[in-house]
């Protein structure tokens, strides 16, 4: 009986024992648990905002200074809209595909895809594939045509094409020679850059110049740039005029000719305003250049989309201004990406 009742006792007090360890541990776990959560209702993490629609956005080009662009003023003004547009692909570790991204973002079930466009065949069954979900698409800058595509939104390329060729008529005029060669570098063989190559082709149809067009289809600028300098090389003397119809071939032939000290021999004409292109200008490498109203393009996207969202249906075309930048109106845009750079910094 004693060794039983000492058996109990023992019994009792790891029972008592374990108890208090047990209580001991849960005081402190709830004392850990309310200092994280002090702690990240202090971080403000549970400071966020919902909103109505998710789009996406899918650009054809990583390095392109004109859909970076595109995307902040498409994020800005969503935010505006109570919609929020998100890069697909940003922060992955992986590189995608156009076409994967634009499967991630039918998976990812968003309301809507913007989506610079393309003619091939998988982005047409693409599209179709996110129609069949009941996620409306949108092309911007580029169309994608002859696809179920909801609307396009971009500028007028026949009428840019026709102001191409008038500049390049104007820098002709200004050389000492009969016989003007010209290269229009095309980074696709789309629909847009085509119209804007016919275009031009009709404008230069009675003059002397002779123009030659090649395709520089690459993945980054460093490939665009290494493709350039291989298509300049072919030819015995540099082209009096190059145009390119692309951010990227903008920056990358201004480099080569730099590089080449065609400076002068050579008459740049581009695209789009990033700072390379405006430094070109200024230093009278880059005769002009053709800006798109990035701002302005934004808007209509997210418009159109919740235009079609709201009443069931969108205008299919949405036409967009360009702006002519030259030697005597750079000044005042470089003046005004110094004024966003130091509000930048001192955000």
């Amino acid at each position: 009986m004693k060794k039983k009742a000492n058996r109990n006792r023992l019994f009792l007090g790891i029972l008592t024992t374990l108890t208090v360890v047990l209580l001991a541990l849960t005081v402190v776990g709830i004392v850990v648990f309310s200092l994280q959560v002090g702690a990240y209702e202090a971080s403000g993490i549970d400071d966020y905002t919902t909103y109505t629609r998710l789009y996406a956005f899918i650009a054809n080009n990583s390095d392109s200074s004109v859909s970076d662009n595109l995307y902040q003023e498409l994020r800005e003004y969503g935010l505006q809209n109570d919609c929020y547009v998100e890069r697909i692909g940003d922060g992955l570790v992986a590189n995608y595909s156009k076409s994967e991204l634009i499967d991630i973002a039918i998976k990812s079930k968003v309301s809507g895809i913007i989506l610079e466009g393309d003619d091939t065949e998988e982005t047409a069954a693409l599209i179709a594939k996110a129609n069949a979900a009941g996620i409306p698409v949108i092309t911007v800058m580029t169309d994608a045509p002859g696809t179920g595509r909801l609307s396009f939104i971009g500028m007028n390329n026949y009428s840019a094409g026709l102001e191409y060729g008038q500049l390049m008529l104007d820098a002709a005029s200004g050389k000492d020679k009969d016989d003007i060669t010209a290269l229009v570098l095309m980074s696709s063989s789309g629909s847009n850059e085509s119209v804007l190559f016919s275009a031009i082709q009709e404008k230069l149809k009675n003059s002397s110049i002779t123009i030659d067009s090649v395709v520089v289809e690459s993945d980054s600028a460093f490939s665009a740039e290494e493709k350039i300098i291989d298509i300049l090389d072919e030819y015995k003397t540099l082209r009096d005029i190059i145009v390119c119809l692309s951010d990227i071939n903008t920056r990358c032939a201004y480099q080569c000719i730099v590089d080449m000290n065609g400076v002068g021999v050579t008459t740049i004409i581009g695209y789009y305003d990033s700072d390379t292109v405006l430094e070109g200008i200024d230093r009278g490498a880059i005769e002009a250049t053709f800006s798109v109203d990035t701002k302005q393009v934004a808007q209509y996207c997210v418009n159109a989309l919740n235009e079609y969202f709201e009443y069931g249906n969108v205008s299919e075309y949405f036409g967009t201004d360009y702006v002519l930048i030259n030697k005597g109106n750079v000044s005042g845009y470089i003046a005004a990406e110094l004024d966003m750079e130091a509000v930048d910094e001192e955000n």
